[in-house]
């Protein structure tokens, strides 16, 4: 069994109100995924609007979700027939933290889908959410003036080979704390806006 030893996470901040793009290539992956090929353009701004085409044909957001801080389209049961763009805007980020220590939550929502009869209950996931805590030692008061900013975060699982969890975040809350002869901590929780994208 492999064992990794944590050695990297990044907060960026999304910079501006973002720059519009217009039928914007992506790459196909692979089961249903898709990503804007362009590297410099995968921030994609979750408040504008979004389109993505198959061919010349709007696709309806029902049959896609987003990896918005990745730049990747995911369909989980639509199959595109055409190559797939995306038209909407992009966000510029700039590195705006490293911590100490890091976690990564996810958690699926679960409905009860037992009828009469069963014996034991079944449950089937029908939502997911993310949440994450990243400490970091006590800098300045960024994180308390920046609480309604839209962040695009990397968890590294292997930092030498950019193995990662990447998402969109806003600010759930911030704390700091110091005992006697401590150094300042900071503490900083988010939660996930779209998909964790690995």
């Amino acid at each position: 069994m492999a064992v990794l030893a944590g050695r990297n996470a990044d907060i960026y901040l999304a910079t501006g109100a973002g720059t519009s793009m217009t039928g914007q290539a992506t790459t196909a992956l692979g089961g249903g995924v898709y990503q804007i090929t362009l590297a410099a353009r995968r921030a994609i701004n979750p408040n504008a609007s979004l389109t993505v085409l198959d061919g010349a044909t709007t696709v309806s957001p029902a049959f896609y979700q987003v990896a918005w801080g990745n730049g990747k389209i995911v369909f989980p049961t639509y199959t595109p027939t055409g190559a797939i763009t995306v038209t909407g805007s992009f966000l510029t980020l700039s590195k705006a933290a490293q911590g100490t220590d890091w976690t990564l939550d996810i958690t699926p929502t679960l409905e009860e889908v037992q009828v009469f009869g069963d014996a034991w209950k079944s449950r089937a996931v029908v939502q997911r959410e993310g949440t994450c805590t990243f400490g970091r030692f006590y800098d300045d008061a960024y994180f308390v003036t920046n609480s309604a900013s839209y962040y695009v975060i990397d968890l590294y699982a292997d930092f030498s080979n950019t193995v990662r969890w990447r998402f969109g975040a806003s600010q759930s809350s911030v704390g700091i704390s110091v005992g006697e002869n401590e150094i300042i901590r900071e503490n900083v929780s988010f939660s996930t806006i779209g998909i964790v994208d690995y």
